[in-house]
């Protein structure tokens, strides 16, 4: 029987201000204490309470910040689990390509599949597993549809 390699992909990205207030609230509809007037009593506190005030608090200040300088720098990690064959279906050579060339600037998806001298909708079918798979963004523009780089860092581990 043969084993099936997995891979973990890690893609850190910065959070938009929407997201960073849902992942607020979330956290908040999921306890069933004050998060803003927490009470550390015991270590069982410790060990409950902590972890999840942490995260809020990073949100919460992340937010505080964007509100007040306007930059946003709150670094968010997801995982993915894939199979070797899902990864290399998912980053193939002319995925890479688009990467580097939304990197280098592009005005549209018309623009950048002249640049890769690709059928548009080939690229926009390529740019939309990027983008749920939050490597880039769309961004609408007028009548134009922008994509843009959102990842941070992308790391490929052996599971």
């Amino acid at each position: 029987m043969t084993k099936i390699i997995e891979m973990q992909i890690k893609i850190a990205r910065r959070l938009t201000p929407e997201e960073i207030l849902e992942m607020e609230k979330q956290i908040e509809s999921s306890i069933d204490f004050d998060i803003r007037r927490i009470e550390i009593k015991s270590n069982e506190d410790i060990k409950k309470k902590w972890p999840i005030y942490t995260k809020w608090a990073s949100l919460h200040y992340a937010y505080k910040a964007y509100e007040e300088e306007g930059e946003n720098y709150y670094i968010y990690e997801e995982n993915f689990t894939l199979s070797l064959k899902e990864l290399l279906k998912i980053l193939t050579e002319k995925k890479i390509q688009l990467i580097n060339e939304i990197a280098k600037g592009v005005e549209s998806i018309s623009d950048l599949a002249r640049k890769v001298k690709r059928d548009v909708t080939n690229v926009y079918r390529d740019l939309k597993v990027l983008e749920k798979l939050k490597i880039i963004k769309l961004e609408k523009a007028g009548k134009n549809v922008i994509p843009k780089i959102v990842a941070e860092k992308i790391t490929i581990e052996l599971i």
